[in-house]
């Protein structure tokens, strides 16, 4: 390994790439990263390796998707909501903690979600899980870190996920009205009258002023971290707002009979794209619409610090010059079916083993429209290329208080 260098790792819970202000979005969410983006590489086509938190955060550590590192869920349909817990990663599978232990880093992971310290909290020295607002967590990820010589920091935001953390001084600037369970989800079913038009309107400008709310937190730390310290920001998954219910109906059978909110039941555009920030020697600042995964954060991390990368990872380093034909992958519902989306050249498939269904898209400004008749036959092949997986570890446990958490975030009914 090179000169060691500080690594900070920050996931903002449920962040969508399109509400994005330096990515086109029109009220005014994320002025910090806008800023960081002037010198790091900016990705707004950043695909999320699966729809909730527990999958996706073991992929962005290890530069493997779900079905080769293992933390999933088995039972098909599944049921989160009826406790039915995933599997926890494989031990064998290395992780950026493991590996950067290993060459004398600290590592520390400061979570606002319990979800993903059950998925990988035991592969860190230090653990703090507490669901705060992002003001807090950042104040402890700076206190964890400072004056030590060589650490890696896994800062995981909450605001942006149900239910959300409002700033008061971000509602009137957002016109955030007084409505019932604005920061939850009062509508289940888009109904189409005048009080759900009107909740859904709320519903959003509540996510985009939480969304603010940690775009705010990160402003002093992202400031004062040395101009060496690798630093990735990114979504761990997106959250929907009612654009694709029937859609969705057609595609899954979920037990809670949610469709085209929330998270974790689809792997449509609104859940599945999300942005990625790398600030790194090596990694050229530029803004893409490139498509690329956040299993490629791992690869990245470890190659800019001058680390063996780990053999058999589905990851690319983002300082090397981009795989333009590679398929990339979201899987791994908590409800209902599991699904599988698949990206190339401009077009997505979206499979359902359990059913046999196949639905394709050519992607009209980063939303699904319309199905394509047939699925052309580059998805075909790129959605082979992905075997079944492997078995996955231990099974998640879960104690009283992890449970009501669990519970209040909405994974539990």
């Amino acid at each position: 390994m090179d000169e060691p260098r500080n690594v900070l790792v920050v996931v903002v819970d449920c962040l969508r790439a399109d509400h994005v202000s330096g990515f086109g979005h029109d009220r005014e969410t994320t002025p910090t990263l806008d800023a960081f983006a002037d010198g790091a590489a900016a990705f707004s086509n950043a695909k999320a390796p699966s729809p909730w938190t527990f999958p996706s955060v073991p992929s962005v550590l290890s530069g493997r998707y779900p079905h080769e590192h293992g933390g999933r869920l088995e039972p098909d349909p599944r049921n989160l909501s009826a406790e039915q817990f995933p599997r926890r990663p494989r031990t064998d599978v290395p992780m950026l903690p493991d590996l950067l232990e290993s060459a004398g880093y600290d590592t520390g992971m400061i979570t606002a979600i319990p979800m993903a310290e059950e998925a990988v909290g035991d592969r860190f020295q230090h653990v703090s899980v507490r669901y705060t607002d992002a003001t807090e967590r950042v104040s402890s990820a700076r206190e964890w870190f400072a004056g030590r010589d060589r650490w890696f920091c896994h800062l995981h935001l909450g605001d942006p996920h149900a239910p959300l953390d409002v700033p008061d001084e971000h509602r009137a600037e957002f016109g955030v009205p007084d409505l019932e369970n604005v920061e939850d989800w009062r509508f289940r079913e888009s109904t189409g009258d005048e009080g759900f038009e009107r909740y859904r309107d709320a519903r959003r400008r509540a996510y985009d002023a939480a969304v603010r709310g940690a775009d705010d937190a990160l402003a002093g730390l992202l400031a004062d971290l040395d101009d060496d310290t690798v630093v990735v920001v990114c979504g761990d998954h997106g959250e929907a707002f009612w654009e694709h219910p029937d859609l969705e109906r057609r595609l899954n059978d979920d037990p809670r009979g949610y469709y085209g909110t929330d998270h974790g039941h689809s792997v449509f555009e609104e859940v599945a794209r999300v942005p990625l920030w790398v600030r790194a020697p090596g990694v050229h600042p530029e803004r893409s619409d490139r498509p690329v995964s956040l299993v490629d954060v791992a690869p990245t991390v470890l190659s800019t610090l001058g680390a063996d990368v780990p053999a058999g990872i589905s990851g690319r380093s983002l300082d090397t010059d981009p795989d333009r034909d590679r398929p990339l992958l979201c899987e791994e519902t908590a409800y209902g079916y599991n699904q599988r989306a698949v990206w190339r050249d401009g077009q997505k498939v979206i499979a359902v083993p359990e059913t046999a269904t196949r639905l394709a898209f050519d992607l009209d400004g980063g939303l699904e429209t319309d199905p394509l008749e047939t699925v052309p036959d580059r998805l075909e092949s790129g959605l082979s290329g992905f075997g079944s997986g492997v078995d996955g570890g231990q099974q998640m446990s879960v104690d009283d208080d992890t449970r009501d958490r669990l519970a209040e975030l909405g994974y539990l009914e």
